[in-house]
C-alpha cells in the first residue's frame, strides 16, 4: 500500500508542473506580428524623413550633404520613431519614460539635421558669373542720323 501511495503523488506533481509550464507557440504570432509592423513603420519612416528634410531644408540644400550624414541622421530619426511608437503601443500611459526619451531623441536628432542643413547653406559654392558678360552696352543717337555703337 505505501508503494501505492508514492506513484499516486508522484503523478499529481507531473500534471502541476505540466499546467505550470506556458506554452511557447501561443506568443510568437504576436511577436512576429508586432516586428513585421515595427519594420514596415521603419521603411514608412525612414521615407518620410528624407521627404519631409528636403521640404523643409530644401532640394538644393539637401543634395550638398555628404551622403552618409543623411543616411545617419535618417536611419536615427527612423528609429526613434519607430521606439516611440513603440513605447506608446506596450505601455498603458501615452507619456511615459520611454516615450518621453525616443521624443526627446527625435527632437535633438531634428536640432542636428537642421545644423546641418544650416551648416551646407553657409558653405556652398556661389555661382559663378561671368564678368565679361555681364558689361553694360549703351546705344546713342546723334542728330546727324548717324548710329553709334558704344562698348
Amino acid at each position: 500500500m505505501v508503494v501505492n501511495e508514492g506513484i499516486e503523488e508522484a503523478r499529481i506533481e507531473d500534471a502541476i508542473v505540466e499546467v505550470a509550464a506556458p506554452a511557447p507557440s501561443v506568443a510568437m504570432p504576436v511577436m512576429s506580428w508586432r516586428r513585421f509592423a515595427y519594420a514596415a513603420e521603419f521603411l514608412v519612416a525612414l521615407l518620410v524623413v528624407f521627404d519631409v528634410w528636403s521640404q523643409v531644408g530644401g532640394q538644393g540644400h539637401l543634395d550638398l550633404i555628404a551622403w552618409h550624414l543623411k543616411f545617419a541622421c535618417a536611419f536615427a530619426m527612423s528609429c526613434c520613431v519607430v521606439g516611440f511608437t513603440a513605447g506608446i503601443a506596450e505601455q498603458e500611459k501615452i507619456w511615459n519614460r520611454r516615450t518621453r526619451v525616443w521624443f526627446l531623441g527625435m527632437l535633438l536628432l531634428a536640432m542636428v539635421m537642421g545644423g546641418i542643413t544650416y551648416y551646407y547653406h553657409l558653405h556652398e559654392v556661389p555661382d559663378e558669373t561671368d564678368s565679361e558678360d555681364s558689361t553694360a552696352t549703351s546705344v546713342s543717337i546723334p542728330k546727324s542720323g548717324r548710329w553709334i555703337l558704344r562698348i
